[in-house]
């Protein structure tokens, strides 16, 4: 997954679910003493232009922190992401193929032995050597020191993942560690750091809240606070809006901006009635925006139910272009950059009625002096952003808490989150003695924040833009209002297989179940003879088209009715009445609903149908309402 977050001024603070406090560095970070010398590995994604050498370095330098803190020696293992997934992917299934080799080793060894002794065969004696040492010290120059273990071949601790769909995969596969049991013990400062919304995209098989939190489940990895999407503020001209007797009530919403349009628009025609369109927010199953989806309100939550269907057949959505209609018709929409107000060619403001801004939670405090500032639609995280980078821990690790005392470190240590992040002082970057800024030296270390760690411990670097200096300040306290009003994509949390040609025999329900009735079918019609390791079963799909195909069909076809809806024109019907927008849209809606992949998508008795999907998933883990 791609994302455009750029270095973020982060203050060194604590983060609550609900609200946040300040914090030292290393508060509540306690010294693991007393523990034996252990070295884990941590593979994670990084930048093209990162070095080995710089990698090293980096190493060395978070090794100062985590030998002296907990006596644990890490290994970093870094890779682009055009590469990171096949290279984890290769490494688990090595580890796995080793572990196999082994358990045979064993078992062979094992039946030979008892063949020997059946045999009365003693084993010869051998040539003894010295055992190996299990020193846990050493001494340097008078200095006794650890002595770390080598990371094995079968061994991988922490590893970073990108969104649900990739944690979803790796827990299904059996890969990743419960880490509950930290978090409740060793590890529970963290429910202090991490926001509750991020926490509930990591917690599967739970059962949810209405709020869109979950009380129930396992959680599978840690999930980094970060900052994302766009507000859009709709601003209102408070000196035209008062002198037509408007409040920022009356105008909040499109048809009662409609009016306020019109005062404008006749009584002053050296304004620009309304600059930009406004926004329709949707949540999509397809990859890019569709017809297939659900409409998302302010009042949404990552548990609101959405089951996924033609959005022609919405009212919000009907409203929204014939009101959208209106406003293109009478003229009033002058279109432009949706991140700053409109300048003249000398760069003087131009004179606006009403406006649609993007951007993060500073625009209020830049704009209310002369504009009403209404919340029109708050941040949104789709289902593959949501909840960003996760921390999580393999099955194959050598201790889960040991690794989530390095994972907690990188949450809560900002010195410790800046290393990974920024890499060696002097070396990769420097600090400004008097600001904390930071300015980068080189690329040859070159990380996102968003991969990290915890945004909001990171210091600032010069390349951050004005508007994220806004939000860090005092302590992040926009930042943190921003994260809160997110909305987490309703899909986030969905565990959908796209079914395809080359995955239906894992990831297909109904392929499973027909492969189980064939191998009961089997076992009976053979009986005693029956060996199941010899089982094989390779009928085609059976309900003939896979789900991608769905998709990408009902995705092409999203975009000829959009277009054919941005190009209607009123006109006049048989019967005399005018034909809108609304009624154009109704007729489209009956006519998308007759297409056969439209069907598909909604077919209640084909398992694997996105709808059926859906459905089956939220009845066992959405909110269970009370009888």
């Amino acid at each position: 997954m791609k994302k455009k977050l750029l270095c973020f001024l982060v203050a060194v603070i604590c983060v609550l679910p609900l609200s946040f406090a300040g914090c030292s560095d290393d508060e509540d970070v306690e010294t693991n003493t007393g523990t034996k010398p252990l070295t884990l590995n941590l593979y994670g994604i990084t930048n093209e232009s990162t070095t080995e050498e710089a990698i090293q370095q980096v190493q060395a330098e978070m090794n100062q922190y985590t030998e002296g803190k907990f006596n644990t020696h890490i290994v970093l293992h870094l890779y682009p992401e055009d590469e990171y997934y096949d290279m984890l992917d290769a490494k688990l299934a090595d580890i796995e193929r080793i572990k196999k080799e082994e358990e045979e080793e064993a078992k062979r060894k094992k039946q030979q032995q008892a063949a020997n002794q059946a045999a009365g065969i003693t084993a010869a004696a051998t040539e003894t050597t010295a055992p190996e040492t299990d020193a846990e010290t050493y001494e340097d120059s008078g200095v006794v020191k650890p002595v770390y273990p080598e990371e094995t071949q079968t061994q991988l601790d922490i590893f970073m993942v990108q969104g649900t769909t990739h944690l979803n995969r790796y827990k299904e596969a059996g890969y990743l560690s419960s880490l509950s049991e930290s978090l409740a013990n060793s590890s529970k400062i963290l429910n202090r750091y991490i926001s509750a919304g991020l926490w509930a995209t990591v917690s599967l098989d739970g059962t949810a809240n209405l709020d869109g939190t979950v009380t129930k489940g396992t959680v599978y990895g840690v999930p980094n606070n970060y900052v994302a999407g766009d507000y859009t503020y709709l601003l209102v001209n408070k000196e035209l809006a008062q002198k037509y007797y408007y409040s920022a009530a009356d105008v909040s919403t499109l048809p009662t901006l409609a009016n306020f349009l019109d005062d404008v628009a006749t009584n002053h025609p050296d304004y620009i009635p309304l600059y930009n369109e406004p926004v329709f927010s949707a949540a999509y199953l397809t990859e890019e925006p569709s017809l297939i989806g659900g409409v998302i309100y302010n009042t949404t939550t990552g548990f609101s139910r959405l089951t996924p269907r033609n959005l022609l057949g919405t009212s919000a959505f009907q409203t929204y272009w014939q009101q959208l209609y209106n406003f293109r018709k009478a003229g009033y929409i002058t279109v432009g950059d949706y991140y700053a107000m409109p300048v003249d060619e000398k760069g003087n403001p131009e004179k606006v009625g009403a406006a649609f801004l993007k951007g993060n939670a500073s625009i209020p405090e830049q704009y209310e002096e002369d504009y009403f500032v209404i919340p029109y639609a708050n941040p949104f995280a789709s289902a593959s952003e949501r909840p960003g980078t996760i921390f999580c821990v393999s099955t194959f690790t050598a201790n889960v808490d040991r690794c989530m005392e390095i994972i907690t470190a990188l949450q809560t240590v900002s010195s410790f989150r800046n290393t990974f992040q920024y890499g060696v002082e002097n070396v990769h970057h420097v600090v400004d003695e008097y600001t904390g800024m930071i300015s980068y030296l080189n690329d040859s270390y070159s990380m996102n924040p968003e991969d990290t760690g915890n945004l909001f411990i990171l210091s600032p670097n010069d390349t951050m833009s004005e508007q994220m200096l806004k939000l860090a300040e005092n302590n992040w306290a926009l930042g943190k209002q921003q994260l809160r009003d997110t909305i987490t994509s309703p899909y986030a949390m969905f565990n959908f297989r796209i079914i395809t040609e080359d995955n239906y025999k894992t990831d297909s329900y109904v392929y499973a179940e027909e492969y189980k009735a064939a191998l009961e079918a089997a076992k009976e019609e053979q009986g005693s003879d029956f060996k199941e390791e010899e089982f094989e079963y390779d009928a085609p799909y059976s309900p003939g088209v896979f789900t991608d195909t769905i998709l990408n069909e009902l995705s092409k076809l999203s975009q000829e009715y959009l277009a054919r809806i941005e190009d209607f024109e009123e006109y006049v019907g048989e019967d005399g009445e005018v034909v809108t927008i609304r009624d154009y849209i109704r007729s489209l809606r009956t006519e998308f609903e007759q297409n056969e992949y439209y069907k598909m998508l909604v077919d209640s008795k084909n398992a694997d149908s996105p709808s059926a999907q859906y459905d089956s998933w939220y009845t066992t883990y959405g909110p269970q309402m009370s009888a």
